[in-house]
């Protein structure tokens, strides 16, 4: 059976650090493919500034001609917010079948027990816990309680912390400062053709 790493976010931008999770991911637990997936809108998260059509194309633009990276527009497509378990479901339904892999950052581990239908989550995928900085990868006992198999179904991958947030990009974005060290060279060419980020508006400092 296939191993299918699903990554989700508002991708907004996309930068190196998603994808240094990615391909360490990949390579640690040895899945076929990552499944980059630009959320809608996160209902635990404020709008992204970036139109979801304008994040898939960064998205595109990110993975384009990396081996076993390919995204998907299938949070965008289903009209309201975007809930995991929806996402989930609907790669469980399709054939031939895939053992699922949710990659998730520490932060939004301890988010869990506020997301909808937590318990199918764990049932329906495992998750790869990467570290992010400043969030400790120890699981919270409030999380292992979920599912009675949780310890066997959430993994830990050791991986270095990639300090990179996508504030960050999106505030030197609107001083007009080069973006190149965090993002792919099509990436940032993406965001000065569109003028992307010129108004920070309503930026949440430390948003990923």
């Amino acid at each position: 059976m296939a191993r299918l790493g699903i990554y989700g976010g508002t991708f907004d931008p996309v930068h190196r650090g998603h994808l240094a999770v990615a391909q360490s991911v990949r390579e640690a637990f040895a899945l076929s493919r990552i499944l980059f997936i630009p959320a809608r809108q996160s209902p635990l998260r404020t709008p992204p500034l970036a139109s979801a059509q304008h994040r898939l194309a960064m998205v595109r633009r990110a993975i384009d001609g990396t081996p076993g990276f390919e995204v998907s527009a299938i949070d965008i497509k289903r009209p309201g917010p975007s809930y995991m378990i929806d996402t989930l479901e609907s790669l469980a339904a399709r054939r031939p079948p895939a053992a699922l892999f949710l990659i998730l950052g520490a932060d939004a581990i301890r988010e869990l027990p506020a997301w909808r239908d937590a318990v199918r989550i764990l049932t329906v995928a495992r998750i790869i816990a990467v570290p992010r900085p400043g969030h400790s990868t120890e699981i919270p006992r409030e999380v292992l309680d979920l599912h009675p198999d949780a310890e066997q179904r959430i993994l830990v991958h050791p991986m270095s912390p990639v300090d990179i947030a996508a504030s960050r990009i999106r505030a030197a974005c609107a001083r007009g400062a080069p973006v190149d060290a965090w993002v792919p060279r099509a990436v940032a060419d993406y965001i000065a053709a569109h003028q992307l980020y010129a108004d920070r508006g309503t930026e949440q400092p430390g948003a990923i």
